[in-house]
């Protein structure tokens, strides 16, 4: 069984997550292919493909949304939103679904108790609001508020639930996240509590319906594996927001594609295609603008990513968090930025003394993100560490 050392671990996932060398301007599709790119905060995915795709402008970024629509925007793993190819709307919508009850109860959190206590089925659920919903969007679009207020009085089922004391709606909102993941919804239009939704497959102009359950279940893990590995089916769990036993079974659609290895962590697993590249990973080199939410940072096996301890507390918080910095492939430090009139203000907040060298790649770093953030220029001022 071969043994993975951490800085190996660390040099593969950030190859697998383009964030050795940029892509080239027109490869929006492979940056997204990777493991999709979360959009929360509102803008963290523009800030996240800025980090790996050379020249990257959000007119570029707006065409492939909205006028090409080879990118979608929709509910996805763990209900939250996610930007991912058109393409591989199968990967991110049925793949991510959680596929048995004891699954779907982990995906619902403090949700499913209150479903169970009102005698109802959440697939069956589900499926009555993805059904009331393809009415209600058929031909139009909706706000967020008013399809969910509109859901309400169209199933009625709904109101036998009595929503848990830190719920804000009535509506169970992880099973109306799952409404992506039905591939009856997704967002065409604004942000958050301000997104526009429509039908997916008439803003995708073709059928979503009939998909291969196990075969998108099966890719997922391996755009996971790709991404994350080496790794468990409990990390895969974590990040897709389903059951251990949900894990294990799609695990098991792909065992004859993966090996065991010995890593920090223990025993994990990868696929035997990418043995040679984690056996000799590409050197990572330059900066980075990680946005709080990147694909990168959802490592889950976090003290691989971040040995230190009192960094970690730093970078990963239960509310607010930064970004993170990278160089030469460590984070180094965590940002936040903000915008002043026409100038983006970052301000840096190192773990240990920056070379000198390393202050000049941040701030190119931050002067590629001005744009997304409606901002002429940067100004970037490092903390003492």
């Amino acid at each position: 069984m071969p043994t993975i050392a951490r800085t190996q671990i660390v040099a593969f996932r950030l190859s697998s997550h383009n964030l050795v060398r940029r892509l080239g301007p027109r490869s929006l599709v492979r940056a997204g292919a990777a493991c999709g790119i979360q959009e929360t905060p509102n803008g963290s995915a523009a800030m996240a493909l800025c980090a790996r795709i050379d020249r990257l402008s959000p007119r570029t970024l707006e065409q492939a949304l909205v006028r090409d629509r080879t990118l979608f925007h929709l509910w996805s793993l763990r209900g939250a939103p996610y930007v991912v190819p058109a393409r591989d709307l199968a990967v991110f919508s049925a793949g991510a679904l959680p596929f048995d009850h004891a699954s779907f109860d982990v995906f619902l959190g403090s949700w499913a108790p209150a479903i169970e206590a009102a005698g109802l089925d959440p697939f069956d659920l589900l499926s009555r609001m993805t059904t009331a919903t393809r009415a209600l969007l058929d031909g139009r679009t909706l706000d967020v508020n008013e399809l969910r207020d509109s859901l309400l009085k169209r199933t009625r089922s709904l109101s036998r639930i009595t929503r848990p004391k830190q719920a804000r709606h009535d509506m169970p909102e992880p099973l109306y996240r799952a409404l992506g993941l039905a591939g009856a919804a997704c967002i065409v239009a604004g942000r958050g509590t301000n997104s526009i939704m429509t039908r997916t497959d008439q803003w995708a102009g073709t059928p979503v319906g009939d998909t291969d359950v196990d075969g998108a279940r099966a890719e997922l893990v391996r755009r996971f594996l790709h991404c994350y590995g080496p790794s468990t089916p409990r990390h895969f769990a974590e990040w897709s927001g389903r059951s251990l036993r949900d894990a294990k079974a799609a695990f098991e659609l792909i065992a004859d594609e993966l090996a065991e290895v010995d890593d920090p962590g223990g025993r994990a697993w990868v696929f035997a295609r990418d043995l040679k590249k984690l056996d000799s990973p590409h050197e990572p080199a330059g900066a980075r603008l990680l946005p709080v939410a990147d694909p990168f940072l959802q490592q889950r096996d976090r003290a691989t990513l971040v040995p230190d301890e009192a960094a970690r507390k730093r970078l990963w918080r239960p509310v607010g968090g930064p970004g993170a910095v990278l160089v030469d492939g460590e984070v180094v430090a965590i940002w936040r930025a903000r915008a002043v009139r026409s100038r983006l203000q970052v301000s840096v907040e190192p773990f240990r003394r920056l070379a000198r060298s390393d202050v000049e790649p941040i701030e190119r770093e931050a002067e590629r993100l001005a744009p997304f953030r409606g901002c002429d220029s940067a100004e970037v001022s490092i903390d003492s560490p």
